[in-house]
């Protein structure tokens, strides 16, 4: 019995171990299926069958490229995993000989060597470090892919299988969603089958290898980077040699020069050909310095664009190889830290122009003494005989000889000089073409990518000992020591901002004394202007002005130091009195018999209501952009932000509550326009989203967002005072226009007597008039608001742009042979909202404009100004819903019917 136990359980493993091999068969070979694939159009099968199986045998021969790949992959990671350990062991050993090697200066190695030699040894030294710069890229790439394997692979094993019991079931059953298994799926379904049973042991073999890769990465990249280390300082010093051989010569000539000049004695004929043979000497010399200039800031752009082109080609593989682990957003933070400050000559467009020009004129000097002999008999044709001696023409064609040298080097040296000038010029274009790219990219992916773990009970349990870490790690006392340096080190620049702060300080009661007699001057017919409003909001400003201007002088004292975390620091401190100025002159022009309730006639109970918001988010905001300001200049340190997270999920709570407060609970929120609630709920919607992204680790997007959220509600709160001011303006004209007429009246009155009647001439109705130029100033002022809105928003748009890579659904295009898929990503769906709004906005605002502007204008029969304007909101109307379901895809085949429905009538 124990025997035959044993034998049915090696026959029920066997056959559970066979079980995959039944229903699969061998894959089909590449050949036969390009066959079939070329044979295809003579079957005469329909588009869309035709089609169906075109992909399917396309996909088929994918997977069979894949299987051999992976299997050669194999075979190579085997051998290389085999050569690993001596490998590892020859780049440490390197390594160790280099460091240990004291380096010979390059003036001493190749200091009698000349110039062109030593331009040829160059220009092979940059061809070694473009070579080691790819080197450099491939041992990055194994470092990091060793770093995230274990994961990956790990994942990739488990869908595969998975994916190989899905195949296997198929197979078994014969049926895909309900429908037979032809030839052609059962040989993609075995193609892809072998190619998931080659790459599975792919995997594991580079998991059984990883240490030995991951070791075999960092022996290279320490070797490479040493390697790169030395050789871009032999560059460097190589191009040092050349400038200062070049330099040598020229000053060389220039002294000979000299000295022919101080020879030419008292004749006048050989001072003036001395003169002129030091002057092309001088810029010869000049011409040199500004050669070696050049040639040295083409070397280090072309450092840099190596630098910034390799970043750029490694990044797709890194987010690939990366995507899902913070590893990567520490990688994209640096490398964002790592892109060159680029500053582009301006001036070398003109400068190449210059070169161009004087090279023509050397040209021609040349045509001029190409025979020198020919010169000085032309010379001395112009003198008197007797001055003509045997020793004048010597002399001559000794300096039209030294000329004719002179010109010809001084040709060649302005040739390299125009070459160096456009190299530098097209180096530049490349490099900030290529760095704004790559900027950009980093932007996009760091805007959408986590920066921190989720906030969970893992994260919660590790927040005490993190934050006592971050609390002792802050320079609390080496910032107020730097701040004081920074002030007293500097005093002239900051005496002028001092004085200033004392002068507004002083006439503080003077300032208050004014916005008093203003206010007092309110209602009154004669006293009273359209001008006491901007007086009392800039009174305002400047009793905010004085910490505002404090805040700001510690924040530029900080950020000229730059030492530590002064940089940031001073960053934070000039936001900081950014949202004082801001909140503070907000919350006076809300005190009690101020702007808000004497200027705006706001209600009282709303002023006051509003004074004590104010203050209350003016000290959330004030948190918030400190925190902000900080967290920014500093991301690849979010991960472990555990103040900064609390105080920045602190800020969105309380931003939310007392908006929604302001939303809810305020005494006018019952009278607000519906475009108003939008946006106040908007606003109370994004501190909630935000909250949410940071608890998601979406740190770094909720910091960009705060930013730009804080700074739209700078310009929310700006632009209700405009309207407020523009409001008060008209009233005040409104009254004034009233005054005038009733004086008007009167006096027409008194002149006609008791018994005459006065004639009255027909006056535009006031009320009218308001209401005409309130809706061209709120029209003006929505699109101010909208401009500036883009503006601040405007370096995030590019950002929002990866999500139309986001695919929502897809649906058909054309018909027959030009049928297509075509996906609709979250992006059309943002735009078809923004089309939405585009088309409320137009439809309640175009038709009370063009009443205003033309059709009170014009003579109409009673009725058709309504109707013409009703018909325009119909019109936008339409056109914003179809264009909107067009965005979503609704074709218009599919739409006809709905414009000839809203056509009716």
């Amino acid at each position: 019995m124990p025997t035959l136990r044993t034998f049915l359980a090696t026959a029920l493993l066997g056959l559970t171990l066979c079980v995959g091999s039944v229903y699969a068969a061998d894959p089909p070979s590449a050949d036969a299926i390009q066959q079939t694939l070329d044979k295809l159009p003579d079957r005469k099968l329909p588009d869309a069958d035709m089609k169906a199986l075109q992909s399917i045998l396309q996909q088929t021969l994918t997977y069979l490229g894949n299987k051999q790949d992976y299997e050669q992959r194999l075979v190579d990671l085997k051998r290389q995993l085999e050569d690993a350990p001596r490998q590892t062991s020859e780049n440490q050993r390197e390594l160790t000989r280099l460091k240990a090697t004291k380096v010979i200066p390059v003036a001493q190695r190749y200091a009698t060597l000349p110039v062109p030699q030593l331009e040829q040894l160059l220009v092979q030294r940059s061809t070694q470090q473009g070579d080691l710069q790819k080197e450099l890229a491939d041992a990055n790439s194994l470092t990091i892919a060793a770093q995230t394997r274990p994961e990956r692979a790990q994942t990739e094993i488990s869908s595969s299988q998975t994916r190989i019991q899905q195949i296997n079931a198929t197979l078994k059953a014969g049926k895909d969603n309900g429908k037979a298994l032809s030839g052609d799926q059962r040989n993609q379904l075995n193609a892809e089958l072998a190619s998931l049973n080659a790459l599975i042991p792919l995997r594991r073999q580079e998991l059984a290898g990883n240490s030995q890769l991951q070791d075999l990465g960092n022996s290279q990249h320490d070797l490479i980077q040493e390697k790169t280390a030395r050789l871009e300082q032999e560059i460097q010093d190589l191009q040092t040699l050349i400038n200062q051989k070049r330099l040598a010569q020229s000053q060389q000539t220039v002294t000979q020069q000299s000295i022919e000049a101080q020879k030419a004695g008292g004749s006048s004929l050989l001072a003036t050909e001395s003169a002129a043979n030091l002057k092309l000497s001088d810029y010869l010399l000049k011409s040199t310095d500004r050669l070696n200039d050049l040639t040295q800031k083409n070397l280090q752009t072309k450092q840099q664009l190596d630098t910034v082109t390799q970043s750029d080609s490694a990044l797709d593989e890194q987010i690939n190889v990366l995507k899902g682990s913070l590893l990567l957003s520490k990688i994209l933070y640096k490398q964002k830290q790592a892109l060159p400050r680029l500053t582009v000559d301006r001036d070398l467009a003109d400068d190449i122009a210059n070169i161009r020009l004087y090279q023509f004129e050397v040209n021609q000097q040349r045509e001029l003494i190409s025979s020198p002999s020919t010169y000085v008999d032309n010379l001395l044709a112009n003198q008197p005989p007797a001055d003509v001696t045997p020793q004048l023409r010597r002399t001559l064609l000794e300096l039209a000889i030294t000329r004719s040298d002179l010109l010809e080097r001084l040709s060649r040296e302005l040739s390299a000089l125009l070459n160096e000038s456009i190299t530098l010029q097209l180096n530049q274009k490349q490099l900030l073409s290529t760095a704004t790219t790559l900027r950009a990219t980093l932007d996009e992916q760091m805007f959408w990518i986590p920066s921190n773990k989720p906030l969970d009970t893992e994260w919660l349990e590790t927040v005490p000992a993190h934050l006592s870490k971050q609390v002792t790690t802050l320079p609390w006392a080496s910032s107020v020591s730097e701040l004081y340096d920074g002030l007293t080190q500097r005093p002239l620049l900051f005496l002028p901002l001092l004085l200033l702060i004392g002068a507004l300080l002083w006439r503080r009661n003077a300032l208050y004394a004014r916005l008093k007699r203003v206010h007092l001057d309110i209602g009154h017919f004669k006293r009273d202007s359209q001008w006491h409003t901007p007086q009392a909001i800039l009174v305002n400003i400047l009793l905010a002005m004085p910490v505002a201007l404090g805040l700001a002088l510690c924040g530029y004292a900080l950020q000229i130091d730059a030492r530590g975390q002064n940089a940031n620091l001073g960053a934070a401190l000039l936001q900081i009195a950014q949202a004082w100025l801001v909140f503070y002159t907000a919350y006076r022009i809300l005190a009690p018999g101020g702007v808000a309730e004497l200027h705006f006639r706001w209600e009282k109970p709303q002023v006051e209501f509003l004074q004590g918001w104010v203050r209350k988010l003016g000290l959330v905001v004030l948190a918030l952009v400190a925190v902000v300001a900080i967290a920014e200049h500093q991301p690849a340190a979010l991960a472990d932000d555990v103040l900064g997270i609390g105080v920045v999920l602190t800020c969105y709570a309380l931003m939310a509550w007392l908006l929604g407060r302001l939303l809810l609970h305020s005494p006018t929120h019952e009278k607000a326009s519906l475009f108003r609630k939008a946006v106040g709920l908007l606003f109370t919607a994004l501190p909630i989203a935000l909250f949410i992204a940071v608890c998601f680790g979406y740190y770094y997007t909720a910091l960009k967002l705060s930013d730009r959220l804080i700074n739209t509600l700078y310009l929310l709160m700006f632009w209700l005072v405009i309207e407020a001011t523009f409001v008060r303006g008209l009233g005040v004209a409104a009254r004034r226009l009233a005054y005038s007429r009733a004086l008007a009246k009167r006096q027409a009155a008194k002149e006609a007597g008791e018994g005459e009647a006065v004639i009255e001439e027909p006056t535009l109705d006031i009320e009218q008039v308001n209401e005409q130029s309130m809706r061209l100033i709120r029209l003006a002022l929505l699109g101010g608001f909208i401009a500036a809105l883009y503006w601040v928003w405007s370096d995030l748009i590019s950002v929002f742009s990866y999500l139309d890579n986001v695919t929502l659904y897809e649906y058909t295009s054309g018909t027959g042979a030009n049928i297509s898929m075509v996906p609709i990503s979250i992006g059309d769906l943002l735009g078809a909202l923004i089309i939405i709004g585009i088309t409320f906005a137009l439809a309640r605002n175009l038709p009370g404009l063009l009443e205003v502007l033309v059709l009170s204008k014009l003579d109409l029969a009673q009725g058709s100004a309504y109707a013409t304007t009703t018909l325009l909101s119909y019109i936008i109307a339409g056109v914003g819903f179809v264009s909107t379901l067009s965005t979503l895809g609704v074709s218009w085949d599919k739409l006809q019917w709905l414009v000839a429905a809203l056509s009716v009538g």
